[in-house]
């Protein structure tokens, strides 16, 4: 079933279908004497319709253009034809009750908007206390790292000098041995090579197990004792006796 807005123009087709009726007094058929009654009832009820029937509508088209045959077969207005009594109106769509919240959804709801606002508050803090903390764990590091290649460079020129005092020390000491100049020089090679070899093991394996925080100067932690276990002192006094 469809229905129409009730439309000034509509209003006055049913009535003229009722003036009609009045004046020719024509015999009708059931189905359009259920019509006219249709159409008392809903004139009726006037002040309260706000739609209409679109099958009541056609059969008061077609009422009308019966009482046109009737009465002046000779009229050609298309006023009665349904397509023009339905100009200005739409189909009506009743509108739609709002359903009744229920109050335990609302509070449910309510808590829900409350725990997105408060992540949504933490986020924004943490957005604007990271980067200082951010900064300032750079900056540690930054100085760590600083510290780390001072502690590596200084390593080296040792290691360097270490190699440079044990070349000079074998090239003068092997003075004594032989006066061949070469010989000197392949000597003190060689002993700058193995000192600089073991100088160079001697720090990487340092610095490795420093780097991983195992040093030499870790202290060696003492086992906890039982606590039913009690350690008691005792002094012993030695008196003198008096001769």
């Amino acid at each position: 079933m469809v229905n129409l807005k009730w439309t000034p123009r509509l209003e006055t087709a049913f009535h003229k279908v009722e003036t009609l009726h009045k004046q020719h007094q024509t015999d009708l058929t059931h189905d359009e004497t259920e019509t006219f009654n249709q159409v008392q009832g809903h004139l009726k009820a006037t002040p309260e319709n706000v739609c209409v029937d679109m099958d009541l509508v056609k059969q008061v088209s077609a009422l009308l253009l019966k009482y046109k045959r009737i009465s002046n077969p000779e009229d050609a207005s298309d006023e009665d034809y349904i397509h023009t009594m339905i100009k200005g109106s739409s189909v009506y769509l009743p509108k739609v009750a709002p359903k009744e919240r229920n109050p335990e959804l609302d509070r449910i709801m309510e808590g829900i908007k409350a725990q997105v606002a408060e992540k949504e508050y933490q986020r924004m803090v943490s957005s604007i206390s990271g980067p200082t903390d951010s900064v300032a764990t750079h900056l540690r590091q930054d100085i760590q790292d600083m510290k780390d290649v001072k502690a590596h460079a200084i390593g080296i020129v040792n290691v360097l000098y270490t190699g440079a005092a044990v070349f000079t020390a074998v090239f003068m000491i092997s003075k004594h041995f032989t006066d061949d100049l070469g010989k000197r020089i392949l000597l003190a090679f060689v002993g700058f090579v193995l000192i600089v070899t073991c100088e160079a093991y001697l720090y990487s394996r340092h610095a490795s197990v420093s780097s991983t925080g195992d040093g030499f100067s870790r202290k060696k932690k003492s086992k906890k004792l039982p606590d039913d276990v009690v350690i008691t002192t005792r002094t012993f006094v030695s008196t003198k006796k008096s001769l």
